[in-house]
């Protein structure tokens, strides 16, 4: 089964490298009436005096998540350049905060659906990283977790030590799981499984495919283990900080992405 999971990845790999310049096209498309979409909202915001205090929260609130959008079109407009580790800076960051910080943006949400969640932190969760890269990888873990459990379902995020160089991040749900035939897609930019299910829940197709890359990027590695009608769980380890990892033989890539089929 691994190796023949390789085999299977490796054409996948391929398709990936094609469709990064068709999405680095639609990502400059959107840069524009982005940007004239925030203009717009920072105009109405200097006339402050005629909002309420939870209009102006709100209009401010946009602004937020336009940025954070237009943050992440960056890092697509840039996937083949972030695949050159010298390009982007590495620091010491706690994991942990990183989670944190992703659990308080979604807390409408997940109060919304009803889901639990729980995160379990080890003393050491320091890792070698890029940080906006990093909230990027957390964010989608926990979108993606969210939007396959159903309600009252639980999701659990642990932080801890392998005890050989790396700090793990377990992301479990108790979600519908992910069929035996989408899972050797489910890095592939733009895929989304199930046509049965409507645009809002299936998403974008775009979580996992950047996760991926940020991944590899991190000398990191992906792995994934689903059981349809249980949940998934996603593995990911991440070299462990006070320490370059750029200085060991690893290089980015060395680490391929992993199916478990239950």
């Amino acid at each position: 089964g691994y190796f023949l999971t390789r085999l299977i990845l490796i054409p996948t790999r391929k398709t990936i490298e094609a469709q990064k310049r068709f999405i680095a096209d639609v990502a400059h498309e959107l840069r524009t009436p982005l940007a004239i979409v925030k203009a717009n909202t920072e105009v109405i915001l200097l006339e402050g005096e005629k909002f309420d205090a939870d209009t102006r929260k709100q209009l401010e609130s946009n602004i937020e998540e336009l940025d954070r959008i237009s943050e992440i079109i960056n890092n697509l407009l840039t996937f083949n350049r972030l695949l050159r580790p010298g390009r982007i800076e590495f620091v010491d960051i706690d994991l942990s905060v990183i989670v944190d910080r992703a659990v308080a943006k979604l807390t409408q949400t997940i109060r919304s659906q009803n889901i639990d969640i729980v995160i379990k932190k080890s003393d050491f969760c320091s890792i070698w990283a890029n940080a906006v890269a990093m909230e990027q990888v957390v964010m989608n873990l926990l979108k993606n977790a969210l939007t396959h459990t159903p309600e009252g379902g639980v999701i659990t995020m642990t932080i801890r030590p392998d005890y050989k160089g790396h700090i793990e991040l377990v992301v479990q749900d108790t979600g519908r799981g992910i069929a035996k035939k989408d899972l050797f897609h489910i890095f592939e930019p733009f895929y989304r499984g199930d046509p049965s299910r409507g645009r809002k829940q299936g998403g974008s197709g775009l979580g996992l495919a950047i996760v991926s890359e940020l991944i590899r990027l991190h000398n990191g590695r992906i792995s994934i283990k689903s059981t349809q009608g249980k949940g998934t769980i996603v593995y990911v380890l991440l070299p462990c900080g006070n320490y370059d990892p750029r200085a060991y033989d690893a290089s980015p890539g060395a680490f391929q992405d992993e199916i478990s089929i239950d």
